[in-house]
């Protein structure tokens, strides 16, 4: 099915994904119902499209249905000490001393990171259109989206001030990709150890990371300051209680974090920025908002103002609902246990594919399929998103991916109207989070003028722009 789904393409009004994507999990729910099992190889896999079950296995606290790393032990072998894999007591002992880096208080400094990342970014775009004959350019969303969330979440990780996590950010992307590949893997036990060229080019890319993590922590160490990123907080409890966190698990989490933390938020942008550019009247009513609760130049917005931006955040809750970053989870059973009245046994898979949930007709209504970010007005149906978990185990990082998300687009819409390139082709794929297969290329055009020149954040563009 999937052979046969690989060169369909989508029409750019179509929201409705999984014909290309997961076409076998449509239908078989279609015939076999919301829940049923099926084989990965010799592992049992039951799948659940029903709410009332999905949120039983999410919620519990017993841990009972276990967090997995996916069919890749790769996944395992270089993430598995971080929080994003371990279970129980561990995962207890690591929220106690993450936890605390996401509170809102800590959040107020995601506009320096943000502000940054997106004032060089921009410029690039206005110097594109300054060069340009048709006061316009075309940019590569995507690809920007990546650049720009390295930055933030390398510097979220290593802290404001500390340049070195340049030198982590495009090994441990790498790392990532080849993560990613390794998914398609034969399911041949030890296949990761075989000296294959990306085996080979995965280990020597996770030491390099892993050496760097170590070297940065060594130099704090030494210096017995911190830092001000989520590595400082770790090294102080550390330094405090090394039975709190292991050095090993200390560089684990960094590696968790990026891996995490920047493909998910570089996607979630890269597909608001999409449906933005589908629906123009709601970005023009998103702009008129942003303008409005947001006159002040030159930052980002604090998270106060981002508050009182419900459009947008209706818009971002959308994007969450229509285009997921991470499509399904999946847990696996601790031991024999019953479901809603299903015997299910010990090691059997769970998985819950959200971008399917997120379109039942039950839940969303008749229009399920189609983009209306006032079905969260008033905060309806926010209960029904699944897009960063639930209960427990909820992503601890959703308020940091709101937070960095929302304040891009507020820069982005002050200065930029934009549109759907004509080579922009609409196939979703699934490669750990969802991507758009080839890209989102988008033509921006700059929309304010002041007093006959072009400013980004305080900048005269004209300067920017060689003129």
């Amino acid at each position: 099915m999937l052979a046969a789904s690989r060169a369909d393409t989508l029409d750019v009004s179509c929201h409705d994904y999984a014909p290309v994507v997961y076409p076998f999990f449509q239908k078989w729910t279609a015939d076999y119902g919301k829940t049923f099992l099926f084989w990965w190889g010799p592992t049992p896999c039951i799948i659940s499209t029903d709410v009332a079950l999905v949120k039983k296995v999410l919620a519990d606290r017993t841990n009972l249905f276990q967090k997995v790393h996916y069919f890749n032990p790769s996944f395992k072998s270089i993430l598995g000490k971080g929080m994003l894999l371990v279970n129980g007591d561990d995962w207890k002992r690591h929220l106690k001393v993450i936890h605390p880096k996401f509170n809102e208080e800590k959040l107020k400094y995601m506009s320096t990171l943000v502000s940054e990342g997106t004032r060089r970014m921009m410029e690039e775009w206005y110097a594109q259109i300054q060069n340009s004959k048709t006061d316009q350019a075309e940019i590569d969303m995507m690809r920007d989206s990546d650049e720009l969330t390295q930055g933030v979440i390398g510097q979220m990780i290593f802290g404001v001030n500390n340049k070195v996590y340049r030198q982590f950010c495009i090994p441990a992307k790498e790392v990532h990709e080849l993560l990613v590949q390794g998914m398609k893997d034969p399911p041949i036990p030890g296949f990761r150890y075989l000296p294959t060229r990306r085996n080979r080019r995965l280990a020597k890319l996770d030491k390099f990371c892993t050496s760097k993590i170590m070297q940065i922590m060594k130099a704090h160490l030494a210096e017995g300051s911190y830092g001000d990123g989520l590595l400082g907080l770790m090294l102080e409890a550390y330094a405090l209680d090394n039975k709190t966190l292991s050095i090993e698990e200390v560089v684990a989490e960094c590696k968790s974090f990026f891996v995490a933390g920047q493909d998910t938020a570089a996607n979630l942008l890269t597909w608001a920025m999409f449906l933005l550019s589908n629906y123009p009247q709601w970005q023009e009513k998103v702009r008129e908002e942003i303008l409005l609760e947001c006159p002040k130049e030159g930052e980002a917005p604090s998270t106060d103002v981002l508050k009182k931006l419900k459009l947008l955040k209706m818009t971002v809750l959308e994007t969450l609902r229509l285009y997921n970053p991470v499509p399904f989870i999946m847990r696996k059973t601790a031991c024999d246990t019953n479901v809603s009245n299903i015997k299910v046994a010990k090691g059997t898979r769970i998985m819950i594919p959200i971008g399917m949930i997120h379109r039942d007709k039950e839940v969303w209504g008749a229009d399920s399929n189609e983009f209306n970010p006032m079905r969260f007005d008033k905060g309806n149906n926010a209960s029904s998103l699944l897009a960063f978990s639930y209960g427990p185990r909820v992503c601890i990082g959703q308020d940091f991916a709101m937070v960095e998300v929302m304040s891009v687009l507020v820069m982005i819409l002050r200065r930029f109207a934009f549109s759907l390139s004509p080579k922009y082709v609409h196939r979703p794929r699934h490669r750990v989070v969802l991507t758009p297969k080839y890209g989102l290329p988008l033509i921006v055009k700059n929309v304010l003028q002041l007093d006959g020149y072009d400013y980004c954040d305080g900048v005269n563009l004209c300067e920017v722009g060689g003129q």
